[in-house]
């Protein structure tokens, strides 16, 4: 087959170009200009991509790089690095050096001919020196980046990518991707951080389809120059479903038996001649635009014939000349020719072109890859570890954590693998557990960690143990909030004056660990040694966390002056050190504090600030989740609960780790219960169940558990469940649960106190339950030091409840509710006021309140809330209706039939007259009344003809509504005709 069967124009998608160009126009505004295009393989991303920034006005400098399927875990930066070679080449080497900080730039590490890179800089200096030089160059000119195939992105391109998109403001730069979707699809870090994207509204989509067959008919007359056949073109149309590359391989295999797009492209390559196909072969291998020289030495051909080859697949519209060598025109083209290469010659071509890198000092972390792919692991071992090295160097941890493990998986396949590193297979485990810590992944630290400590012995190396103990202690406490045991074993290794860095860090962590399980006699001691230590040694990174588990200690005892003092200190001395990890704690954990105190808005702003702050320091995963329970926890105590719902939504499709992800979920079952989705609720609390069986700490998750299993009894009316939940956390709550949560469990104990009352008035047993479970919440809140606006409206509260619920107690429970800006709690506190309001006869007070509250329950959607102020309504008589006969043959009223259900139910005149706030002589009226009007001459005979007339079933009241309607409507049609009469 010869000739070309690539159409030379772009069909079908001037609309897409139209988006494209807009962004473009966007950016040159100043704002935001992200565009991320996504498309099954085939569907011309890249073809889309090419023609738009082509016709872009302004001159713009295009610079671009794409991602590497092969060795896309370990090489970290490919398609920038590729960015930055490109800029060099099209703006000037020493222009770019210009713009670049004085004294050595972090960029030197990607391209040594900008100038040395310093010898350690911090996590987001990468970052911020692309963002710069970027920013810099668009002063002088328009730039596009095209970053192309982020589906196969390392975590450190992904997180760049990222970083750029939330940041590039004000600067006329547009940003493109492409990603394909479909077939293969993307990984599971390329979609997280695509759907993150996706949600900003500053990043626009491009998801690109199938063509149309009009497009079609029009691409196969470019392709063919000439319009096709109308017949010919529905067949192509439809065999290809509309994608370009296909419709262009069936523009000459049209009769080829129908298979799919890669048997099509195979059959295009299996007729070439061998010199040809073995090029073709080389470039596949390599993944990446190779040399002349390189394509040479892979492909093993002579140069005259190697010459003719690279013609003859350029005419075949195979690959493409760029400027500094050859690329396969498409990856769908070229992961086809690997697939078909036989495994004997795959592994001889990467062994070649592993060896041409090597010759070159090329190659970094690919290397490695090439290396392992050639089953040649005597060298690629070396390679994984000097590139590991490198990886670190750059804070690329994703990189070097897969680095690392492929030097431990390949440990066991070489004879002498010691020699080989210069370094034992302890030293590897060590850093891959901190290479997982520093990367999050928390799970595989623990293991290696593990192993590592398995082959040390503590007393020949006691610092060396210590440190690996306290960072598996560090890496559990992520999971579950566990650890202390490690870390106190630590601690216990370095004594006084035997290394104080390292025991200063040791014994910050332990506190941190102590502060998850609420030990706060431990967590002073050990956090106030931590900061002596820091403070003699000038040190701010030891500063910092000590700094920070006192802040938290100040706020649990509710000195928030204190604690925003010291969360400010840590913060500064975070900054100052580096430290990310400890700089993002302090906004989630002040924001905690100040939401626990009652200072909802001021948390929310403060989380949002440490979110953006995790975003610009691509921690949005990790540290970035946290935050955002930190900010929905205080929107939904501010009743914005569809706010709330929505940032933890997104957090969770960041798959966050799994503590962080507990939290989420309680925020977002507490919303559920308030809201009555039952069946929301209990999934979101099955979850939350599953992780607390199986962790040791995080003693806050364990209590609003705890507290959301009351809940969900007591909308079940299981008022007796409910109790024991209560009863099992009683004593152990003031010393194991933070002390807003055990005030809460007073309140909530003391309404299933009241529930259970009411559930069995007559029962004697239960009277004495409920009264000595009543005085042992009392202690219980008795024994909560802490003040706090919040733990302040809890006792006002159970005051209420508990001190016989006159009125002006409940108004000022409601008060501070309102004063805190708590609404849901201030409409629960009203409508248990109005119970107090209709026993004083205040009908008008308990009308106003019920009133206030309904507004309430409407505008959040508290469905269950509702659905108690209308019973209230009902039974207080608060709605403005008549209580005049209605649809029953014996003349009862409204309240008399309530009355009779009542007494049907065994209610004496004194419990009748609780339940429906009337007093007991109206009672005995209405008694009188209804035996009067049934010819019943006692309460049980009255009860058996009520039941015998169906008195009892709901029909009846729905009666009683229809003919309070009719009056209404009777009054509605009069207070009409009046308001017709002229008025003089």
């Amino acid at each position: 087959m010869t000739g070309s069967v690539v159409s030379p124009v772009l069909v079908g998608r001037n609309d897409e170009i139209a988006v494209l160009r807009e962004a473009y126009e966007r950016a040159r505004a100043g704002h935001p200009g992200t565009v991320l295009v996504s498309g099954e393989a085939g569907i011309g991303k890249s073809r889309l991509v090419a023609a738009a920034v082509r016709e872009l006005p302004g001159d713009p400098l295009v610079v671009s790089g794409g991602c590497l399927e092969l060795g896309s875990e370990g090489a970290p930066y490919v398609p920038f690095v590729a960015v930055l070679r490109d800029l060099v080449r099209r703006f000037g080497r020493d222009r770019v050096a210009a713009l670049l900080p004085p004294g050595g730039a972090a960029l030197g590490d990607w391209l040594p001919d900008l100038g040395p890179a310093p010898a350690r800089y911090g996590p987001t200096r990468l970052l911020e020196e692309t963002l710069t030089l970027l920013g810099r160059v668009a002063e002088v000119r328009p730039v596009a980046v095209v970053v192309e195939d982020l589906h196969w992105a390392d975590a450190s391109s992904r997180e760049l990518f990222a970083y750029l998109a939330r940041n590039l403001t004000g600067v006329a730069v547009l940003l493109v991707g492409t990603v394909r979707t479909g077939e293969r699809t993307t990984g599971q870090p390329a979609r997280r951080m695509l759907a993150e994207l996706g949600r900003s509204g500053a990043v626009r989509r491009i998801a690109l389809g199938p063509l149309e067959h009009r497009h079609v008919a029009a691409l196969l007359a470019a392709v063919d120059g000439q319009p096709p056949d109308p017949a010919r073109s529905v067949r192509i149309h439809r065999r290809s479903g509309g994608n370009p590359l296909f419709v262009e391989a069936l523009s000459t295999a049209d009769e080829v038996p129908s298979g799919d797009l890669r048997t099509l492209l195979l059959a295009r390559i299996t007729d070439l001649p061998a010199p040809a196909r073995e090029a073709l072969e080389a470039m596949a291998v390599a993944g990446a635009e190779l040399t002349d020289d390189l394509v040479h030495t892979v492909a093993g051909e002579p140069d005259h014939r190697l010459r003719d080859a690279l013609d003859d697949l350029i005419g075949r519209e195979l690959v493409v000349a760029r400027e500094n060598g050859y690329a396969i025109r498409h990856d769908l083209i070229r992961e086809t020719v690997y697939d078909a290469l036989p495994p004997t010659r795959r592994r001889r071509m990467h062994g070649r072109y592993a060896a041409a890198l090597a010759e070159r000092s090329e190659g970094g972390m690919a290397l490695a890859d090439h290396w392992t792919a050639a089953g040649e692991f005597e060298r690629a071992l070396p390679a994984a570890w000097h590139a590991a090295d490198r990886a670190g160097r750059q804070n690329a941890y994703d990189e070097q954590f897969h680095l690392l493990e492929l030097v431990l998986n390949q440990w066991a396949k070489v004879p002498e693998p010691v020699k080989l590193i210069g370094a034992d297979r302890t030293v590897v485990l060590e850093r891959a557990a901190t290479a997982a810590f520093a990367a999050g992944r928390s799970a595989a630290g623990v293991t290696y960690g593990t192993a590592a400590l398995d082959e040390l012995d503590p007393a020949a190396e006691p610092e060396r143990a210590a440190r690996l103990l306290g960072l598996r202690g560090r890496l559990q406490s992520r999971i579950d909030g566990g650890g202390h045991d490690d870390l106190e074993r630590a601690v216990a290794l370095v004594p006084p004056g035997s290394s104080d860095a390292l025991r200063g860090r040791l014994l910050s962590a332990l506190a941190f660990a102590e502060f998850m399980a609420l030990d706060l006699d431990a967590l002073r001691r050990h956090a106030t040694e931590a900061l002596d230590i820091a403070e003699r040694l000038g040190d701010d990174a030891l500063r910092a966390p000590a700094l920070l588990v006192l802040g938290a200690l100040h706020g649990t005892l509710g000195d928030p002056e204190q604690a925003g003092s010291a969360f400010a200190e840590a913060r500064g001395a975070a900054d100052a050190a580096g430290d990310a990890y400890i700089f993002l704690t302090t906004f989630q954990w002040e924001s905690s504090f100040l939401s626990d105190a009652g200072w909802y808005e001021e948390a929310v702003e403060l989380a949002r600030t440490g979110q953006r702050a995790a975003e610009r320091l691509g921690q949005a995963r990790s540290r970035g989740s946290m935050l955002a329970a930190a900010r929905a926890i205080p929107l939904g105590l501010l009743g914005r609960w569809d706010e709330a719902l929505r940032v933890i939504d997104d957090a969770l499709t960041l798959v966050p780790p799994p503590l962080y992800a507990a939290y989420l979920r309680l925020a977002a079952a507490d919303i559920a219960q308030r809201r009555g989705q039952s069946e929301r609720g209990a999934t979101l609390l099955r979850q939350i169940t599953q992780f607390a069986m199986h962790t040791a700490g995080t003693a806050e998750t364990k209590s609003w558990l705890a507290l959301l299993r009351i809940t969900q009894a007591v909308d079940q009316d299981a008022f007796d469940t409910a109790d024991l939940i209560v009863g099992e956390h009683l004593a152990t709550a003031p010393d194991a649960w933070p002390p807003h949560e055990t005030a809460r469990l007073a309140v909530l104990g003391a309404r299933v106190q009241r529930a259970r009352r009411a559930a069995a008035p007559r029962n004697r047993k239960v009277a004495s339950e409920t009264a000595d479970r009543l005085a042992k919440l009392t202690r219980m809140l008795g024994s909560v030091r802490t003040t706090t606006p919040v733990i302040d409206a809890f006792r006002l509260t159970f005051r209420a409840l508990t001190a016989g619920g006159e009125l002006p107690a409940w108004d000022e429970a409601a008060a501070a509710w309102r004063d805190l800006g708590n609404r849901y709690e201030t409409a629960v506190v009203l409508v248990e006021g109005v119970a107090a309001a209709l026993a004083s006869n205040n009908r008008p007070g308990a009308q106003s309140r019920l009133r206030e509250a309904r507004v309430i329950a409407t505008e959040l959607g508290a469905a269950p809330l509702l659905a108690r102020i209308d019973d209230l309504a009902a039974r207080g008589r608060l709605t403005d209706t008549a209580d005049g006969a209605c649809g029953n043959p014996f003349g009862l009223t409204r309240r008399e039939l309530d009355v009779l259900r009542l007494l049907a139910h065994g209610r004496s005149n004194q419990q009748i007259a609780t339940e429906l706030f009337i007093s007991v002589n109206t009672v005995a009226t209405h008694v009188t009344r209804v035996l009067a009007k049934l010819g019943a001459v006692s309460r049980t005979q009255a009860a058996a003809k009520a039941r015998d007339n169906g008195l009892l079933d709901d029909g009846v009241t729905d009666l009683c509504e229809l003919t309070e309607l009719g009056h209404r409507a009777r009054e509605a049609g009069q207070h009409m005709r009046t308001s017709l009469i002229p008025q003089f």
